[in-house]
């Protein structure tokens, strides 16, 4: 698994934007609330980073210490969404894929300015093994074998397809807005 070393060094300016200290996110709150450990990956780069974006266009979210319930209820209402856009046959825009806490449900981690939506596909007890979803504006449903860090590396280094996705953003050298909390 890759961690967030691997992920500044595609992105440099991600390094310029990195606090003095860790971020003490409560994520034994966001078990409660959410019922599930997040990958450690994810944790890993929550604790680092405050929510950023990638060249005005992929934004991961990040849960702002002691605001946690609000990243949970943030979340909540993107599974509301997705599960809006779940139905039969031609009416399903979710690619049959249904909204956590369904069993091999989407938990939403991020979005595009585009309106792609990036998810885990929660898929074992053991969240390290989830893969990333990614929904994009087009309808065009994907899933990759590997954590959020290893995904965002491959978008940016162009090591994995981008399905649907722009073929120019995030760019080989992304710029990096980490917003303020």
């Amino acid at each position: 698994m890759l961690t967030v070393s691997s992920l500044e060094r595609v992105i440099p300016g991600l390094v310029e934007a990195r606090p003095g200290g860790a971020r003490e996110v409560e994520f034994e709150r966001i078990r409660q609330q959410l019922g599930v450990v997040l990958p450690s990956d994810y944790r890993e780069l929550v604790s680092t980073y405050a929510t950023f974006e990638i060249d005005d266009f992929l934004r991961v979210w990040s849960p702002t210490p002691g605001a946690e319930d609000g990243f949970c209820a943030d979340v909540r209402d993107e599974l509301e969404i997705l599960e809006d856009l779940c139905g039969e046959g031609e009416d399903d825009l979710a690619g049959g894929y249904l909204p956590y806490p369904a069993e091999g449900g989407l938990l939403p981690w991020g979005q595009s300015s585009s309106g792609d939506t990036f998810y885990w596909r929660v898929s074992s007890p053991d969240s390290d093994l989830w893969p990333v979803v990614v929904g994009t504006r087009d309808n065009e449903w994907w899933e990759f074998e590997g954590g959020v860090i290893a995904f965002l590396v491959g978008l940016i280094d162009g090591s994995i397809e981008r399905r649907g996705l722009p073929g120019d953003v995030p760019s080989g050298n992304p710029r990096v807005y980490v917003l303020s909390e």
